[in-house]
């Protein structure tokens, strides 16, 4: 066998192979930004970002509507800071990709997953599209805030949110991650189970009978 020498070096395979981050089209923080009312910016290459606004009225974009959930993860060690992120993959009605992407103890994030598993206790599907509404707090700190809805109606699991305002108050951030931790843990699970039925119904073969003939036949993937 020869082996010929390839012009892409054998690193750029590696990290190929080696790499489980999902593409996206955007990447999406969320926070104050300085000198400017948006409560969302966006991602320029690794180090520079921008104050996300509407290109036509130059106003701050405080919501997704009309998106659907397909990811979420936990991101450890992010930044010079070391911080626990949630990471946030909605796909728009037009097929593109985001990451919105957050403190994983922030109150915005506590908010969302609340939210999101308000839905899950309500038995509402997550393949349904949802819309994310943000602001900003009126503290000192100005926070950002969230909220979940389906059809204009506002999900919000109370068990959490209970949870949540007692280790605020206790001031134990590590509980306030535990909760976020797992609250992330179930809504994943849900989604893949999801996406592997989906999936799975995709692919069934239906065999329908010809009553004129009694003859068998297979129908293909639908």
């Amino acid at each position: 066998m020869t082996v010929t020498e390839s012009s892409s070096s054998i690193t750029e395979i590696i990290d190929e192979l080696t790499q489980s981050s999902t593409f996206v089209d955007a990447m999406i923080g969320v926070g104050v930004v300085k000198d400017s009312e948006a409560v969302f910016f966006e991602y320029i290459g690794e180090k520079d970002h921008r104050a996300l606004v509407d290109r036509k009225s130059g106003k701050p974009v405080k919501a997704f509507g009309n998106v659907w959930l397909i990811g979420i993860s936990v991101a450890e060690d992010i930044g010079k800071f070391k911080s626990t992120k949630l990471n946030l993959y909605l796909r728009t009605g037009l097929g593109k990709t985001l990451l919105i992407t957050s403190g994983l103890n922030t109150i915005w994030s506590q908010c969302v997953l609340t939210g999101l598993m308000g839905l899950l206790n309500n038995q509402y599907p997550l393949n349904n599209p949802i819309s994310i509404d943000t602001w900003k707090g009126t503290s000192a700190m100005k926070p950002c805030f969230a909220a979940v809805k389906s059809n204009n109606q506002k999900f919000k699991d109370n068990d959490m949110y209970e949870c949540l305002k007692e280790a605020r108050a206790e001031n134990n951030r590590a509980k306030v991650i535990d909760i976020c931790r797992n609250a992330v843990e179930v809504i994943n699970n849900y989604i893949i189970v999801n996406d592997e039925l989906a999936e799975s119904q995709s692919s069934v073969e239906v065999e329908v009978i010809d009553e004129n003939t009694n003859q068998l036949q297979e129908q293909g993937d639908f």
